[in-house]
């Protein structure tokens, strides 16, 4: 059966540049062409916003960012206040004109880019091993990879140095979190790759870290006023050290969180980390212990009051008598100076 265009679908055009079609259509996945085509169609609407497309699109914000940097690459997007290449060319000759340029000694950019379509290309035909990773990767998704997800899983094993096992590990984990996309997938390879996961037994240590820390999260969001649905990797990093290093649960964390608005009246994950250090230097390990330490801590306050209201009554005393001396001796120089002007 063949299809033809529908004359009436012109009723509302609007333009898509050549080289969509002459050059990338083949190297786009699905994702980044609905991206180009979304910001194409608003085009007039001024710039084009992650949050909104992807909310448009029903796609992952994540997935949106990395589909803008493809078309940025490939030259069809440009970001806020670049100039076209073209005007850049035209305003580096106009400079080269005017003002002698001193030669200079350049230190390359050091990046961490995908790989191309014609290196996925010839890495997939040199190397029996990528195309059994392809493979198992695409058993492990349960759909088949395109260049976008090619692209990643070489750049995870050539750039980051992972090894296959742990890039399989990376993608289950990925689903595990409900983000399938590859920009997502990325992050967790380049993540593991700065952190030096480079063995299965890293990566499950790093899943049961991470899922520990989720759970005593969605706890602690509970029993807070905490909103945000994710720690930020700062407080990941903390609640990692409460849970797996001092061994405390979200009921010592809570309390924690308690004196953070009682002292300062809001709540602070750095305050609430250095009252938690405290209490693991001092060997607390459940809610007893922390009730102990409370009440040796209003003893210790109220003997220091005690201690400051003493030391005020001795001042105000020793205020006192210095007065009453003053007094006595001055109404006895004026006595003196009185019968010393009557005996004038």
């Amino acid at each position: 059966m063949e299809y033809k265009i529908n004359p009436m679908a012109f009723a509302g055009i609007f333009p898509v540049p050549n080289s969509l079609v002459d050059e990338n259509i083949r190297l786009a996945s699905v994702v980044q062409l609905k991206v180009l085509l979304y910001i194409l169609r608003h085009s007039n609407d001024g710039m084009a916003e992650t949050e909104m497309i992807a909310d448009a699109l029903s796609l992952d914000s994540d997935d949106v960012k990395d589909a803008m940097i493809f078309w940025a690459e490939r030259g069809l997007l440009i970001k806020d206040g670049q100039m076209p290449a073209a005007a850049e060319k035209k305003n580096d000759k106009k400079e080269e004109k005017s003002v002698p340029v001193k030669e200079e000694k350049r230190v390359a950019e050091i990046s961490v880019s995908r790989p191309s379509y014609e290196d996925v290309a010839k890495r997939i035909k040199e190397s029996d091993e990528i195309v059994v990773l392809l493979q198992e990767a695409q058993s492990v998704l349960g759909r088949t990879i395109g260049f976008d997800g090619q692209s990643v899983i070489i750049q995870m094993l050539d750039s980051y140095g992972l090894p296959p096992e742990v890039i399989l590990m990376a993608i289950e984990y990925s689903l595990s979190l409900k983000k399938t996309g590859w920009a997502s997938i990325g992050r967790v390879g380049r993540r593991w790759s700065e952190m030096e996961i480079d063995t299965l037994e890293g990566a499950m240590e790093y899943i049961e870290e991470h899922n520990i820390v989720d759970e005593t999260w969605a706890k602690l969001r509970e029993l807070t006023e905490i909103t945000n649905r994710n720690p930020t990797e700062k407080q990941r990093r903390n609640m990692a050290a409460w849970v797996k290093e001092y061994g405390y649960g979200v009921d010592i964390i809570y309390c924690a969180y308690e004196e953070s608005i009682d002292n300062i009246g809001k709540m602070s994950f750095p305050y609430m980390d250095r009252v938690i250090r405290s209490w693991h230097e001092k060997g607390v390990k459940s809610l007893t212990d922390i009730q102990n330490e409370r009440a040796k801590w209003d003893t210790e306050r109220k003997s220091r009051f005690s201690k400051s209201k003493k030391k005020e009554d001795r001042n105000e005393a020793e205020a006192s008598y210095d007065i009453d001396e003053y007094m006595k001796k001055s109404l006895e120089l004026q006595y003196v100076k009185n019968e010393a002007k009557s005996g004038v």
